[in-house]
């Protein structure tokens, strides 16, 4: 992936138009000087002297009036054009960042919820923002560098034009000195591509300020540590990193904006000496090098920028690269229906990484049916969550074979399956609205599961949308579990969802709402440690180190 190449792709009329332009206003910048200098010294250009002549405009006296009238209108030319390839490419820009980011968000629905996880919220929100606005922030540099590097090259026609020797001269100063500055650029770019990486350290440190507040304000010495050893820690190798690359990069620019005072003081005072040149020509040189200086000066400040963009886009790449899409095909409006699934020898695999030795659990040889509830039991760590992620197939088995009504589950067909599976785990997202429309029917229905579930009170539904999701974490539940009931599903799968709720909601929960999910002929699979409900399963498996142990079926041994 390539700026210049995502910019090319996006709207390639739009950006040749936007490249004409800014030609056409450095062009222009170039082209002043030989007017003005024209204009003083007619000379110095081979002109003959125009007769001296002088116009009164709303009682301004001007000298020189056709080359005051070609000044200005060159000037007039240069702001259209110049504000023109600027908004075009802004607009370009902008798009290209909207673009940018639904593509990456287009490769994050895509990839392996596994693979999702193992990168991290914290990584893949610094992506989406600081990565994406970084990238934008260098592209809205291009129109300038464009327009700054035709004046340079105009400019330097300029000076070829008065005498050869000093442009050659002139250019092999300028290009010694760029050389030269290349090494700060060099250094700095891999400092800023370091920095980015801290960046992550330091997204995953706010996050854990922001979700572990609760933690933190109970144990001020934990406070402390956290803060000194975390994120204050991060924070000061990030801010140490971006001094450093700033500082060589400013350097540099400092060292850059130097370049052409070097060059004129060198041809004022050593170059005239061994160099025949004359007086108007010195001149014209001079006032050409002095012009050139804010070109050379705004291509060289764009460094930091376009070093930071160039970071980014890599840690763009490098998201697209890892996130991998999915080994199945496009998922069907319709699901497909069924009666049994079945697995047989399955195991799955955790990816190991820094912070995971990769846990397995299998093999596993279950079978569930519609109309029956089946309980998962066990203690933490024991694999309960990963088999749930397993048998909702957003873990795809390492081994082994999940069949539906004897049909294994492929790449080909594991997204149509999923369509008729609802779940809602620990780590559950609860959305402001339900994703489809709803009838008059459903929605009475909705309205009814909100008093059901005591919430009718809190929330309302408005044009398919919650009122508030400002809510407890058990009314959030409730909320959550009344979308899954609304969407009707095969198989439901609840980790642990009656964990936080109080007495009342458990009873209705296991003694209400999985009996009518049995009734409707659902299959019901409920990660739980509620042995005071065992007796509302069909069937019992006690789940350990990843294995199943035994399974019960209303209290008896499963045959």
């Amino acid at each position: 992936m390539n700026l210049f190449h995502e910019f090319g792709k996006k709207a390639p009329n739009k950006i040749f138009i936007s490249v004409v332009l800014g030609g056409i206003a450095g062009m222009g910048y170039a082209s002043l000087i030989p007017v003005v200098v024209s204009s003083l010294a007619p000379n110095t250009l081979g002109l003959e002297p125009a007769a001296a002549s002088t116009v009164t405009l709303f009682g301004i006296e001007v000298s020189n009036p056709r080359f005051a009238l070609l000044f200005f209108a060159i000037c007039a030319l240069i702001f259209v054009a110049r504000l023109s390839s600027r908004l075009i490419l802004v607009g370009v820009s902008l798009a290209l960042t909207a673009d940018l980011r639904v593509r990456l968000c287009r490769a994050i629905a895509r990839a392996p919820v596994a693979d999702i996880e193992l990168a991290g919220g914290a990584k893949l929100t610094a992506v989406l923002t600081e990565d994406v606005r970084r990238i934008v922030t260098g592209s809205l540099l291009l129109p300038n560098l464009l327009t700054n590097f035709v004046t340079f090259l105009g400019t330097l026609t300029f000076l070829m034009y008065l005498n050869m020797s000093t442009f050659l001269f002139v250019i092999s100063a300028i290009f010694c000195g760029l050389v030269v500055y290349q090494i700060p650029i060099f250094f700095g770019g891999r400092i800023f591509k370091k920095s980015r990486e801290m960046f992550d350290d330091v997204q995953e440190a706010v996050r854990g300020l922001i979700y572990g507040v609760k933690e933190l304000k109970l144990d001020a010495n934990k406070r402390a540590i956290y803060f000194d050893d975390v994120l204050n820690e991060r924070e000061r190798i990030l801010l140490k990193n971006e001094r450093s690359a700033f500082a060589t990069f400013i350097a540099a620019e400092s060292y850059g904006d130097m370049i052409s005072f070097f060059i004129i003081g060198t041809m004022a005072f050593i170059f005239v000496n061994y160099n025949a040149i004359s007086t108007a020509e010195l001149i014209g040189v001079v006032m050409a090098l002095l012009y050139i200086t804010g070109p050379i000066s705004a291509i060289m400040g764009a460094a930091p920028q376009i070093a930071m963009a160039k970071a980014s886009m890599k840690k763009v790449e490098a998201l697209f690269g890892n996130l991998k899409e999915e080994n199945s095909s496009a998922a069907a409006a319709s699901e497909i229906p069924w009666h049994h699934m079945a697995l047989s020898n399955v195991t799955y695999s955790h990816r190991a990484d820094a912070s995971s030795d990769g846990f397995s659990i299998g093999p596993i040889s279950l079978a569930i049916s519609k109309g029956e509830v089946v309980f998962l039991v066990g203690g933490n760590g024991s694999g309960k969550s990963t088999l749930g992620k397993v048998l909702s197939l957003h873990y795809e088995a390492t081994g082994g074979q999940i069949t539906f009504d004897g049909v294994a589950v492929t790449n080909t067909n594991v997204g149509v399956y999923r369509q008729g599976i609802s779940a809602i785990f620990t780590d559950y997202y609860l959305f402001d609205r339900f994703l489809h429309d709803l009838d008059d029917i459903q929605l009475r229905r909705a309205n009814s599961l909100l008093a059901s579930l005591r919430i009718d009170d809190k929330v309302s539904i408005i044009d398919g949308k919650f009122s508030t999701l400002k809510l407890s974490d058990g009314q959030r539940k409730r909320l959550a579990l009344l979308v899954a009931l609304m969407d009707g599903k095969q198989l439901y799968i609840f980790d642990e969802w009656a964990a936080d709720q109080d007495p009342v909601f458990k009873e209705i929960f296991y003694k209400e709402i999985l009996p009518e999910l049995k009734k409707l002929g659902k299959a019901v699979v409920v990660i739980s440690h509620d042995d005071r409900y065992f007796d509302v399963a069909d069937r019992v498996f006690m789940f350990e180190n990843g294995q199943v142990l035994h399974g019960r079926m209303q209290g008896a041994d499963a045959a």
